[in-house]
């Protein structure tokens, strides 16, 4: 009898050690599963907002051309600036108001006498670039498109000039000054091109050189 007992004890810790081992082994697998797709779910996320990140991010303005369109050295209202310009690693098109461009400038106002106040004065100006036209384009024109292409080469005409300001807030094209051009895409890159107006600046300069 007590042979039996024994017997009966030793199935029943058996039995109850294979129960825990399965249960164990059940458990680990789930957690193992739930793990990976955690893991899964990261990477994909991971994934995709690095895709719609790159979509702006790869969006660096490249300027090609930067040059004196026209020159008024008798005023400020009528000096016009010639920007080409490209986005050759855009992975879609861009909105034209996405857009922007900055000009801080230092005017060296170099009148004998200078304007009260205006000598190494910054100032600054700002706009979109909705005006910007394919090179078929004449540059200046609202209408000419909606968005950007990827590699299109693109122009533009623009005055940093605003009628609306005072002559002491706003960029005057003069001989001796020194500006930053700043172009910005919405939630992406920038590019930034400083400059100077040489002295004897004539229209057809290239501000670039």
């Amino acid at each position: 009898m007590r042979g039996d007992a024994r017997r009966d004890l030793s199935a029943e810790f058996a039995l109850s050690a294979m129960v825990s081992m399965i249960t164990i082994l059940i458990f680990s697998a789930i957690v193992a599963s739930i793990t990976l797709m955690m893991i899964e779910n990261v990477f994909m996320e991971s994934r995709g907002q690095s895709v719609e990140q790159s979509k702006t991010l790869n969006a660096i303005p490249v300027i090609l051309a930067f040059e004196l369109e026209t020159y008024d050295d008798t005023g400020n209202a009528n000096d016009l600036l010639y920007l080409m310009f490209k986005f050759p690693y855009a992975n879609s098109n861009i909105p034209d108001t996405n857009v922007k461009w900055a000009m801080l400038c230092d005017t060296n106002d170099n009148r004998d006498p200078p304007l009260a106040n205006s000598a190494h004065t910054l100032v600054y100006s700002s706009g979109d670039f909705d005006a910007a036209t394919p090179l078929s384009g004449t540059g200046d024109d609202d209408a000419a498109i909606d968005a950007f292409e990827p590699g299109i080469y693109y122009h533009f005409v623009f005055s940093v000039d605003d009628p609306g300001l005072s002559v002491l807030n706003e960029c005057d094209i003069v001989e001796g000054m020194s500006a930053t051009l700043v172009i910005a895409i919405e939630n992406g890159r920038t590019t930034e091109l400083d400059f100077e107006v040489p002295a004897g600046v004539r229209a057809g300069h290239d501000l670039m050189s």
